[in-house]
């Protein structure tokens, strides 16, 4: 008869998580037992390769996109309110991410069809509402139609440029929501219905 689990899996990649994390990939999985209170070979026994553990622990968290849109509805307040309200909720979004998603780059066997297998791509998930409450908008008349695809793009392009920058920067940015109030001012010149 097989012994009761003192420990389940998923406490396991919190704790891996939190180390890979912080030391990256290079993280030994004896420092992991020693955190986690387990012996490598419970590690092994349960995730057999210390590159299955890292990819399953370096897991995205999922994107909460009706929770996010669910802010904003299409002829309500304005469109510029509305884009502000959302780049702040994806930027929060990017910034719970990034960390995640730069340890993923630094393994040294990720390629595309890993992260595709493991991963879903919240950007394009992000960028696709983002265009359907646009496209929403244009229908009613309150901004132009030319190409909100690119709009979507730029602004989900730039929020993630945030993150970035804040995640490997060694200081915290000033003004942030300023400065997404005035990227969204810039994006209104080119949305804006012709007068």
């Amino acid at each position: 008869m097989p012994r009761p689990k003192t420990i389940t899996d998923e406490e396991i990649l919190t704790f891996a998580r939190n180390l890979f994390l912080k030391e990256g990939a290079k993280a030994s999985t004896r420092t992991l037992a020693k955190i986690a209170g387990i012996s490598e070979a419970v590690i092994f026994q349960r995730f057999h390769t210390k590159e299955a553990l890292f990819f399953a622990a370096m897991v995205m968290p999922s994107t909460q996109i009706d929770d996010i849109f669910g802010l904003v509805q299409p002829g309500q307040k304005s469109v510029a309110t509305n884009l502000e309200l959302l780049s702040l909720q994806i930027l929060d979004y990017f910034r719970e991410v990034m960390p995640v998603f730069l340890s993923l780059l630094s393994h040294p066997a990720l390629n595309k069809q890993t992260l595709l297998e493991s991963h879903t791509m919240p950007g394009i998930q992000l960028s696709t509402k983002l265009t359907e409450y646009l496209n929403a908008e244009a229908q009613i008349g309150r901004i132009r139609t030319d190409d909100v695809a690119a709009v979507a793009g730029l602004l989900i392009a730039y929020l993630h440029n945030l993150a970035l920058s804040e995640n490997i920067s060694s200081s915290q940015p000033m003004g942030t929501e300023n400065s997404i109030a005035k990227a969204i001012a810039l994006l209104w010149t080119g949305i804006a219905p012709l007068s």
